[in-house]
């Protein structure tokens, strides 16, 4: 029986819609094309981040360093606006998951810096969605680590076939999968609901 769906925070609930604002600053800054969001996202520094290692205001501001932004006349807070400016929040999606509760919990494990849960509650108001929220840099653990997993599926007194688990990323969903999970890969909004709802049918 299905009693929870967990899910990924970026790269699901919300997402770019186009990355011209990222070409735009790599245009700015000199860097070559598609070469901004590994820099930011998949730095040694940003796992640094990620695991808790350092606060966000750190991270951000040793980017604005390594960046040299200032040559360009573009602050740090300027670089972050651009950077997530076409960000948008999957409105259909969190609207199908606020619809789960109370039948089903619902959770989140995201591989992310120390600043998300202030960006749950202030910036899209997704706090009350969650009954555990887990956050890498607050658990000094990463996806696809299982013990992350392990840790949500403890808070939410779950075994973990009692769990669909919703990610973008294959190695993060395989590792779900590892664990005794239900993992669906996210590809599109409406796959992910159909391949939840299906599941869903099937267990319950």
């Amino acid at each position: 029986m299905i009693r929870a769906l967990i899910t990924d925070f970026g790269g699901v609930l919300v997402r770019t819609r186009t990355d011209r604002s990222r070409r735009e600053l790599e245009h700015k800054l000199g860097l070559p094309p598609y070469t901004v969001e590994d820099r930011v996202f998949n730095s040694e520094l940003s796992i640094r981040a990620s695991h808790g290692e350092m606060t966000e205001d750190a991270f951000w501001a040793q980017v604005t360093r390594d960046f040299n932004l200032a040559r360009y006349h573009l602050t740090g807070t300027e670089f972050r606006h651009e950077f997530f400016v076409d960000d948008f929040l999957d409105e259909e999606l969190v609207k199908f998951i606020r619809g789960l509760r109370p039948a089903i919990k619902v959770g989140l494990i995201s591989n992310a810096w120390l600043g998300l849960r202030s960006v749950l509650q202030t910036v899209f108001h997704l706090d009350d969605m969650f009954d555990e929220i887990v956050i890498s840099a607050e658990e000094n653990v990463m996806k696809p680590d299982e013990r992350i997993y392990r840790l949500a599926l403890d808070r939410l007194a779950l075994q973990p076939s009692e769990a669909i688990f919703l990610d973008d990323m294959p190695i993060n969903v395989e590792a779900a999968n590892a664990v005794g999970m239900l993992g669906v890969r996210f590809q599109s909004t409406e796959q992910a609901l159909r391949d939840i709802r299906s599941r869903l049918n099937h267990k319950r």
